[in-house]
């Protein structure tokens, strides 16, 4: 299949309170989940009045409240585009138990962007909890079940995906295998340290040699979208900054020039290939890498 020039992306920075979760069901109160739901509802009809609509949407870590997802399944059908987005956080009360999972929404008809009736869902997890999120856990007694797996999503035309939940972004085992294989790095978090997030995307983007995409919780900000262009005013394609500011965005990424600088094909457009760098194929992954499962999921 030829690969497109390029992909959209809709971000939403919804602003979740950071105190939300500081109760005895570790959820977000009643008051959290309307004003959330308030501005998602916000930024999918912006998206649905701009010209040109995104192919995925990214919402942040824990920011889905617990019964939206029938209500988020309907608008992805409704504008044709995937879905993915953190959920909030899994809880079994009888086990004692905790999860923090990501749901992905892929339409019927994707990705035509007409509207249809069915989609699918999919969910992956996060590896590795937060300091914060350990603290929360530890003192209501709850065990954190990780997710150690790594997802690559193929995206047809518009190329392989890699995702992770916030702290994952530093978990760099996994970076080992997307490196040669992915285009795109997409990363949902609830991540206050942005600074460190920002020097990591840009380290990622070169060493991995792919975009990265992070959509972060709109309370602390930070969200950003880095390409490895080899001009410096090309590399950040988006950057939002500034604490408590709920936004929208939809961003465009290359995706064929992208992949022809993979093949050693450059241009001068992108940055010189890292060293090692070794292009891989979806269909010849391996299904564990170190000792840890490797998920293909094709949307």
């Amino acid at each position: 299949m030829d690969l497109a020039e390029s992909i959209r992306i809709g971000l939403i920075q919804t602003t979740t309170d950071k105190d939300s979760w500081n109760n005895e069901d570790i959820n977000m109160p009643l008051s959290e989940k309307i004003r959330t739901q308030k501005e998602i509802k916000l930024a999918f009809n912006s998206f649905n009045n701009s010209l040109y609509k995104p192919h995925i949407i990214l919402l942040p870590e824990i920011s889905i409240p617990l019964g939206y997802m029938e209500k988020l399944r309907k608008i992805s059908c409704k504008t044709g585009a995937v879905i993915i987005s953190g959920l909030d956080f899994s809880i079994n009360k009888e086990e004692k138990t905790v999860q923090n999972l990501a749901s992905i929404l892929i339409p019927q008809n994707w990705p035509s962007l007409k509207p249809t009736r069915s989609s699918i869902e999919l969910k992956f997890g996060k590896a590795f909890c937060s300091n914060e999120e350990s603290i929360l856990f530890e003192k209501r007694r709850f065990d954190f079940i990780p997710d150690s797996s790594f997802y690559i999503l193929n995206a047809n035309q518009f190329g392989l995906i890699g995702v992770a939940i916030c702290s994952d972004f530093f978990d760099i085992e996994r970076f080992v295998l997307y490196k040669g294989l992915i285009h795109h790095m997409f990363v949902i978090s609830y991540n206050q340290d942005i600074n460190s997030f920002y020097y990591l995307c840009e380290a990622i983007s070169r060493l991995v040699f792919c975009n990265v995409i992070i959509c972060n919780t709109g309370y602390y900000g930070g969200s950003v979208v880095y390409s490895p262009f080899r001009s410096s005013y090309r590399r950040t394609i988006y950057k939002h900054e500034g604490s408590g500011l709920f936004t929208s965005q939809i961003v465009e990424l290359p995706v064929k020039i992208l992949d022809d600088a993979q093949l050693g094909n450059n241009n001068n457009i992108f940055k010189s290939l890292p060293p090692g760098y070794e292009k891989k194929t979806f269909s010849k992954m391996q299904s564990n890498f170190n000792n840890r499962k490797t998920v293909k999921i094709t949307l």
